[in-house]
């Protein structure tokens, strides 16, 4: 009798896609953001005001903070060093100049493969955080804007927190979506990078003894 030797076939390890890192750690952006606007919040600054408002019927206190590129930039990569030290495959850096880039590198069936993402962040009528895409690039190749905006929203949840609309290359954090346990929410008031303005305003809600 011949024996028949069943071949076993291992499957390929499925490979982090590039296009769903950069959208993650544009959302990792919006969270960085209320991380370092929080910590002002709780930290002693001169040149923090409070005022007290009334929005939506609901007795909130208002806090201005501002902040530079620098301080920005520096609490993103805060941020994305700590996320990088659950992955060995994937390094990456946030860079605040004239727009925003994100550089960073992957393993790619054992070949280390670069990826560039270059955004300019304005803020619309409501505050929100609207990332032009500027361009994408693989390597020393430029890849489509609008294939990789439906790839992402086709095949990625986002929830209301992130508007993706392809035809005009642009993705929407939408902060006043945002909001802690607590009822905390945060609005940008200003965001000129030529002129390394950067400002947002959080509103905390004031309990029933602090009102009297």
């Amino acid at each position: 009798m011949v024996r028949r030797t069943q071949k076993t076939q291992v499957k390929p390890k499925q490979v982090k896609n590039p296009w769903k890192l950069a959208f993650t750690i544009l959302l990792a952006l919006v969270i960085a953001t209320l991380a370092f606007i929080l910590f002002q919040v709780y930290t002693p600054n001169q040149a923090v005001q409070k005022k007290t408002a009334t929005v939506a019927n609901t007795p909130t206190t208002e806090i201005n903070v501002k902040m530079d590129k620098k301080q920005l930039g520096s609490v993103v990569n805060y941020y994305l060093n700590h996320q990088q030290k659950e992955s060995n495959n994937i390094k990456y850096k946030f860079i605040l100049d004239k727009s925003a880039i994100l550089i960073g590198t992957t393993k790619v069936l054992g070949e280390k493969i670069s990826f560039t993402l270059y955004a300019q962040p304005t803020l619309n009528q409501d505050g929100n955080i609207v990332l032009k895409i500027k361009s994408v690039a693989i390597g020393s190749l430029n890849a489509p804007k609008k294939f990789v905006l439906n790839y992402v929203k086709n095949n990625f949840k986002t929830g209301q927190l992130v508007q993706i609309t392809p035809s005009k290359s642009k993705i929407t954090l939408n902060l006043n979506k945002l909001q802690t346990k607590q009822g905390i929410r945060l609005k940008g008031q200003q965001l000129d990078l030529a002129r390394n303005d950067i400002r947002f305003k959080i509103m905390i809600p004031l309990n029933e003894e602090d009102t009297k």
